[in-house]
């Protein structure tokens, strides 16, 4: 049986900071306004769930609609334009999963709203590189009960120190924290760059 590989989504395979601003490029482009302006006017959206910041794609679109008296459809379509997916993967991504796909078993783990991170991994590309029995979106994915649901013993690779940090409790897990923002790596759990040779980086994770 194959060894199985978990990805995260937002800042591990996808750059997230560019898919977010292509499309407010793309919808400041619709209403003609000036980028600059379109982010002040932004900044009285705010989604709060228990506590936690969350971005609904809908709840976006309603507010922008309403604050500029503009087209909900064509506020939408600006939106899931699929030029704003074109070019948010990370460079390594791809070369990487292709390589990796013929010797593990690849899956998802992330959090968000499913459908939302589905639609990105569909519109990118990367959709087809993973097991759809391994993927995992849960709105808030680290509570117990969801933990349980992964497979035994699986690689985690996550962005998100703080994930990694709740994954190291667990011997069943092997995190892999991925630091796309510094050349910090972290003292007790295994850290990489990027995903560049990851299938030779993996034969040296601590046994």
């Amino acid at each position: 049986m194959r060894q199985k590989i978990l990805f995260d989504v937002d800042y591990t395979l996808i750059d997230t900071a560019k898919f977010k601003e292509n499309f407010k490029r793309k919808i400041t482009g619709l209403l003609d306004i000036s980028f600059e302006d379109f982010l002040l006017a932004e900044q009285d959206y705010v989604k709060k769930d228990c506590g936690f910041t969350d971005f609904v794609p809908q709840d976006y679109i309603d507010f922008i609609s309403d604050k500029f008296n503009f087209d909900k459809l064509m506020i939408a379509e600006a939106f899931f334009n699929d030029e704003n997916f074109s070019n948010i993967v990370f460079p390594d991504v791809y070369p990487s999963l292709e390589i990796l796909s013929k010797m593990y078993d690849l899956g998802i783990f992330s959090e968000g709203f499913k459908e939302f991170q589905l639609l990105k991994l569909r519109k990118t590309g990367l959709f087809d590189f993973f097991d759809e029995n391994l993927i995992f979106i849960f709105r808030r994915k680290l509570t117990e009960s969801n933990l349980k649901l992964l497979p035994q013993e699986c690689f985690v690779v996550d962005d998100n120190i703080e994930s990694i940090l709740a994954l190291g409790e667990f011997s069943r897990f092997k995190p892999v924290w991925i630091n796309r923002k510094t050349d910090r790596a972290d003292g007790k759990y295994f850290t990489i760059f990027n995903l560049e040779n990851f299938e030779n980086i993996l034969k040296n994770y601590p046994a």
